[in-house]
């Protein structure tokens, strides 16, 4: 059964007004669409990804070490007799530092220097007489064996020579051995034992250690060359080469010492991730000490980077995405970034240079395929006007 609703007349009549209303209001935006493109499109500002150089600093902190560090301990087994220096004193290579005591080794020299002079006397009459022998034998006076047994003891007397004259210079050497002087120019940094103390220079002997280690006498450290140690990231290794220009900083002193990698260690530590690097410092006066915190900052060569203002970023750290223009209306690229700065970040993929990044109080409504007008920024349009005035 069909239902038949009828509508008075006034009521035909008003539809029929409003249906007239709103085919007169399409008609009027279809239009305003025609005349005007832009209308009804968001309005965004354009940031363009360009390309530029970039020279990131890369830091590391460490400690200042000196150019050579050695404990010096005694040559020859005794008592320390005299100690020289102090700690603080400036030495000069070759000066004197201590001095073992050596009464019984200059003993030793005069017994052995007596005897070599038996033993050259005694070559003097096995020489004679082998000389004797040698005329007479060929006089035909002397037998072959006799002439044999005059060269073997002269032969003796000359090795027994040689023996005696090895067993003096051993000994001289030994007499020089018990003053010990600097290896090189420095400063004594230690002093470990004082006068009367017997010490060996075996590992385990009475006293300690003599050539090094805890058991010495005195450090010695040469710092008119230091070297700043430090430690960077393995990730910033390969940015890093001998020779990569540097500046030091170090705790207590008020100046900024210009150096450069002299030593990059092939090793990186497994456990902290990082690799050692040295730069030396010139240190005439003295003024760096070693053992001082350090923190160094190194200059890479700058590299081509694209970059991008960091608000026009969009979405989570998993999600990095951002919005351009392709004939008018807004298209979402996935992009990956590294930030370089609090406002710049370096884009490693999805855009390319000259491409335009959409953003601004708008940039939140922004949807794939939404229709934008880009417009200056207030801030470009006032940098216009002064430039405008300028000219």
């Amino acid at each position: 059964m069909f239902v038949r609703f009828e509508f008075s007349r006034p009521t035909r009549l008003m539809a029929a007004g409003l249906m007239a209303l709103a085919l007169a209001a399409c008609g009027e935006s279809a239009e305003e669409e025609a005349a005007d493109p832009d209308a009804g499109a968001i309005a965004v500002f354009a940031s363009a990804v360009f390309e530029r150089e970039l020279a990131e600093p890369i830091t590391g902190t460490g400690t200042i070490a000196a150019h050579k560090n050695t404990t010096m301990g005694p040559r020859v087994d005794g008592i320390i007799e005299e100690i020289m220096v102090r700690v603080g004193d400036r030495v000069s290579e070759g000066q004197p530092l201590f001095r073992t005591r050596d009464v019984e080794i200059r003993l030793k020299v005069t017994e052995l220097e007596n005897q070599v002079r038996l033993a050259k006397a005694d070559l003097r009459n096995t020489g004679l007489a082998f000389s004797r022998s040698s005329e007479l034998h060929a006089k035909g006076f002397v037998a072959d064996g006799r002439l044999d047994d005059a060269r073997a003891a002269r032969d003796a007397s000359q090795a027994r020579l040689g023996i005696a004259e090895a067993q003096l210079a051993a000994a001289n050497q030994m007499l020089d051995d018990c003053t010990v002087t600097a290896p090189f120019d420095g400063v004594v940094t230690r002093r470990d034992v004082d006068e009367g103390k017997f010490m060996a220079t075996r590992m385990g002997g009475m006293g300690g250690m003599g050539g090094g280690g805890e058991g010495g006498v005195l450090q010695i450290m040469k710092i008119d060359i230091v070297a700043a140690i430090v430690t960077v990231p393995e990730m910033q290794l390969s940015k890093i080469e001998v020779g990569t220009k540097g500046r030091v900083y170090v705790d207590g002193i008020d100046r900024v010492f210009d150096s450069y990698v002299a030593i990059l260690n092939d090793y990186v530590d497994p456990v902290t991730r990082s690799v050692e690097l040295r730069l030396p410092i010139l240190n005439e006066d003295y003024s760096v000490k070693p053992g001082l915190f350090t923190r160094v900052e190194l200059f890479p060569e700058p590299r081509r980077v694209l970059s991008l203002e960091r608000r026009m970023l969009q979405g989570a750290e998993t999600d990095r995405h951002v919005f351009v223009a392709e004939n008018g209306v807004a298209r979402r690229v996935n992009v990956t970034v590294r930030q370089i700065d609090a406002q710049t970040v370096e884009v490693l993929s999805g855009l390319k240079a000259g491409d335009k990044a959409l953003g601004g109080p708008n940039a939140p409504l922004l949807a794939d395929g939404m229709r934008v007008r880009i417009e200056a920024e207030p801030g470009q349009i006032a940098a216009g006007a002064r430039d405008s005035i300028a000219q």
